[in-house]
């Protein structure tokens, strides 16, 4: 597993003299389409959110509403909802499940990203990887990074079969607590590929952080996730390109995707497979 992310404990702070300098950004003219959504082998309400692109300046993110959304498995077509409460969140039923080693499309239209009075077509595949072989975890509050972390750690076989990639979250009670981009944890296979994992930690949770907090007696549960490399990829990006890796870093690039469409759009649809090992903790923290 070549790279984990966690993101935790650490901060770095540089300072400097600084200016304020207005860079004299052209305007995108028209909007882009942004796309975020998945469909995973849980049975729940499965979501797609719509909304379109905006200038730098104008940071004013519009949702896409009244738009024809689907998704389909080649055999099974299924229908998303606009949420009244939510404008531009589309769902499934909530009976929906996915199946891995299944291709699913995303289907987007009745879309008018340029205001031109046509209607445009959107589209996404993405190919369901099996389920995580994930056989127990452990949990435990441990001194690193200068503090005290609850470190999660999982005992399972890797896929032989090379080019993998998982991502992993933590609820607490049954309550997710890593529920943001920058808290998943994200690796590849190309290290450890094919090979057994023993007591390998793969989040760490800052006890000084209020919504990490662990006592006695807590269920620690782990998400593991098996996602395409191309999703692994986009989120690696993302987080690139929001945090940067150093102050030395290259210029930021446009972020991949795998929406494609009659005019460029953004984000990424995808398909994964779930599974979820629980602890409860034994700990002395109050």
């Amino acid at each position: 597993m070549k790279k984990f992310i966690y993101y935790i404990v650490a901060a770095v702070v540089f300072t400097a003299c600084t200016e304020n300098i207005d860079l004299p950004l052209k305007s995108q003219g028209t909007h882009q389409l942004v796309v975020e959504g998945q469909i995973t082998t849980d049975t729940t309400a499965h979501w797609v959110r719509l909304s379109y692109s905006s200038d730098y300046y104008d940071p004013v993110s519009a949702h896409v509403e009244n738009a024809i959304v689907s998704i389909s498995d080649g055999s099974n077509t299924f229908s998303l909802t606009e949420d009244t409460e939510n404008p531009g969140l589309f769902k499934t039923a909530p009976d929906v499940f996915g199946l891995p080693g299944k291709t699913y499309t995303l289907t987007i239209s009745r879309i008018d990203t340029d205001e031109d009075g046509e209607t445009e077509t959107y589209t996404a595949q993405s190919l369901m990887p099996d389920k995580p072989m994930v056989d127990s975890i452990h949990v435990s509050i441990e001194h690193k990074f200068y503090t005290n972390v609850l470190q999660v750690s999982y005992y399972g076989n890797e896929d032989p079969t090379p080019g993998d990639a998982y991502m992993y979250r933590v609820s607490i009670n049954h309550v997710m607590v890593t529920d943001t981009l920058h808290e998943w944890s994200i690796t590849d296979d190309e290290v450890y590929n094919g090979q057994r994992a023993v007591d390998e930690p793969v989040i760490y949770l800052d006890q000084k952080i209020e919504q990490y907090k662990v006592k006695n007696g807590d269920i620690i549960t782990l998400e593991s996730s098996h996602i395409p490399y191309e999703y692994y990829k986009f989120i690696f990006d993302a987080l690139w390109e929001s945090h940067g890796s150093d102050p030395f870093g290259g210029t930021p690039a446009n972020i991949r995707t795998n929406i494609s469409g009659p005019r460029k759009a953004w984000g990424f649809f995808a398909a994964y497979a779930v599974d979820r090992k629980s602890k409860v903790i034994k700990t002395d923290t109050p």
